[in-house]
C-alpha cells in the first residue's frame, strides 16, 4: 500500500525592501514573485488539520530578512537559500546544495510561488529533472487545481493518488492564505487621514501617472489622504513626484502584508495599461478577504481566483477599466466611502 507522503519541503518567499526585481526581458511575462502573499499560503497548509502528521522543512528564498518575515507571517523557515541577481538558475544552485546536505529524501517539493517552481524544477524536482521529489506548485497570486496535477501526471509514481490528495489540500491554502491579522505595528500614520494602500508597485508609464496624479489629488480634494507604498516600491520616486497638496501625504510601509491592508480604508490595484502592470487576482481576493474595498480593473482578474468569478459584481470591487483620472477618481471615492474604520 502506499505511504503518505510525510517530509515535504516548502519553498516560499516574502516581500522585502532589497528583493531583486524579475530578469531583464521576462519581467512583462513572468507572473509575480511570491512576496508576502507566497509565506501567508505556507502558513495557511501548515495550520490545517493534519499538518502535523507530517514533517515539514520550510526553506525560504531571499535574504536574511525575507527568512525573518515569512517566520513573522507564520511560515517559520528552517533555513533560507540566497537569490543572485534575481535569477532562478543561481538560486537552484544553491538549493540543490542545501538539499543534498540536509540528508533528507523529501517525498515532496511545494513551491508556494511561480518563481519558487522555476528554481525547483531545476534544482531537479520534478518528473524528468533529477526526481529529487514529485514537484507541487501553487501560486497565491494565481491559484490553479491543475497545476500540480499536471506535474504528477507527467511522472510514473505509485503514490499519485496520495500526492493528489495533498495537492487539494496545498490548493485550498493557496486559495485562501492566512488572514490572521498581526500586532506590533511599526511606523507612524496620520490618524485621521483617509489611507489607501497600493497591493504592488505602481506602473513606470506616462499614462499611469497622469492617472496617479489625478486620482491622488481628487481624494486629497476630499480631506487628508495618506498613500501607503509598498516597502521596496521602485515607484516611490514616480509617485513622490505628484505636485504638492496640504491634504496629501506619502508613506513607506515596511510592515507585513496583513498589517498594511488592516492600516487602510481602501486598496488601489490599478496601475497601467499593459496586462502585467497590475495587481494579481491572488493579492486583490487577499484584500476582499481582509474587508478592505479594493479599486481595480476586472478584466484583468478574469480567471485568476474563484473569489473573482463574479467580475465587476464581486461585493467590496470597485471596477475601472482603464487608467485614466477620471474613472480611477470616481472608483477609489467610492471606496472610501464605502470602507470600514481602519486601525
Amino acid at each position: 500500500m502506499a505511504r503518505t507522503p510525510h517530509r515535504l519541503l516548502h519553498l516560499v518567499e516574502a516581500d522585502h525592501p532589497a528583493m531583486s526585481p524579475p530578469e531583464g526581458d521576462a519581467s512583462p511575462s513572468q507572473l509575480e514573485r511570491g512576496g508576502d502573499l507566497s509565506a501567508l499560503a505556507c502558513a495557511a497548509l501548515l495550520d490545517a488539520e493534519g499538518a502535523r502528521s507530517c514533517a515539514h522543512a520550510v526553506v525560504s528564498l531571499g535574504p536574511a530578512a525575507v527568512q525573518r518575515r515569512a517566520a513573522l507571517l507564520g511560515a517559520d523557515p528552517v533555513a533560507r537559500v540566497p537569490v543572485p541577481f534575481g535569477t532562478p538558475h543561481a538560486t537552484a544552485n544553491a538549493l540543490r546544495k542545501v538539499v543534498l546536505n540536509s540528508g533528507v529524501r523529501f517525498d515532496a517539493c511545494i513551491a508556494w510561488s511561480a518563481f519558487a517552481a522555476r528554481v525547483a524544477r531545476l534544482t531537479g524536482f520534478g518528473p524528468g529533472r533529477g526526481d529529487l521529489a514529485p514537484l507541487l506548485e501553487a501560486d497565491p497570486h494565481r491559484p490553479d487545481p491543475e497545476a500540480s496535477r499536471l506535474e504528477l501526471l507527467r511522472g510514473e509514481n505509485a503514490d499519485n493518488e496520495i500526492l493528489g490528495s495533498l495537492a487539494n489540500r496545498v490548493f485550498q491554502a493557496a486559495l485562501a492564505p492566512a488572514r490572521l491579522p498581526l500586532g506590533n505595528m511599526t511606523g507612524e500614520i496620520t490618524r485621521d487621514a483617509s489611507r489607501v494602500v497600493l497591493l504592488s508597485d505602481p506602473a513606470a508609464s506616462g499614462l499611469a501617472t497622469l492617472a496617479w496624479r489625478g486620482t491622488v489629488l481628487a481624494a486629497a480634494a476630499s480631506g487628508p489622504t495618506t498613500l501607503l507604498l509598498p516597502g521596496g516600491s521602485a515607484g516611490a520616486r514616480r509617485v513622490g513626484r505628484l505636485p504638492e497638496a496640504a491634504n496629501l501625504s506619502l508613506a513607506i510601509d515596511n510592515d507585513a502584508l496583513p498589517q498594511r491592508l488592516m492600516r487602510g480604508h481602501a486598496a488601489l490595484a490599478m496601475y497601467g495599461p499593459q496586462p502585467h502592470q497590475h495587481a494579481s487576482p491572488g493579492l486583490v481576493a487577499y484584500a476582499l478577504a481582509m474587508g478592505v474595498p479594493v479599486v481595480a480593473d476586472p478584466t484583468r482578474l478574469v480567471d485568476g481566483h474563484p473569489d473573482l468569478h463574479a467580475g465587476a459584481d464581486t461585493p467590496g470591487l470597485h471596477p475601472v477599466h482603464a487608467p485614466v483620472p477620471i474613472e480611477m477618481a470616481r472608483a477609489l471615492l467610492a471606496a472610501l466611502d464605502a470602507a470600514p474604520t481602519a486601525v
